[in-house]
């Protein structure tokens, strides 16, 4: 009694070829899914900035004009013209810092919230 096994070399290279093709496509799949999280976490992170920058614009302007009411009492036509308007430009750079710093200091913020929302309503997570 003899047993023909020609047939079981084309099974096994066939198991083989099965066997690699799937663990090249979950290799692949593993890989993506890496870099579909590191470009949620940089989304997210963009996001996140975004409301922080929307923030300090907000707090930007806040102290604009409460600098605006203290130039009500003050007597500014004896203030040399060059002088007056490095100040002024000292001043907008001054309350820009203050304003993004204010922004990224509090835990509980604006930002924090429009972020939050804006995952809400755009399902992200």
């Amino acid at each position: 009694m003899s047993m023909d096994l020609t047939g079981l070399g084309m099974y096994t290279d066939y198991m083989t070829d099965t066997n690699r093709i799937n663990t090249e496509n979950l290799q692949k799949k593993l890989e993506n899914t890496a870099d579909t999280a590191q470009t949620e976490k940089a989304e997210d992170d963009a996001l996140l900035d975004a409301c922080k920058q929307f923030e300090a614009y907000l707090w930007e302007q806040i102290y604009k004009e409460m600098e605006k009411t203290t130039k009500l009492f003050s007597d500014d036509e004896d203030d040399d013209a060059y002088a007056s308007n490095m100040v002024d430009y000292f001043k907008d750079s001054v309350i820009q810092q203050i304003s993004s710093q204010t922004a990224s200091e509090r835990s509980n913020s604006l930002a924090q919230m429009l972020y939050e929302q804006a995952k809400r309503n755009y399902n992200i997570t």
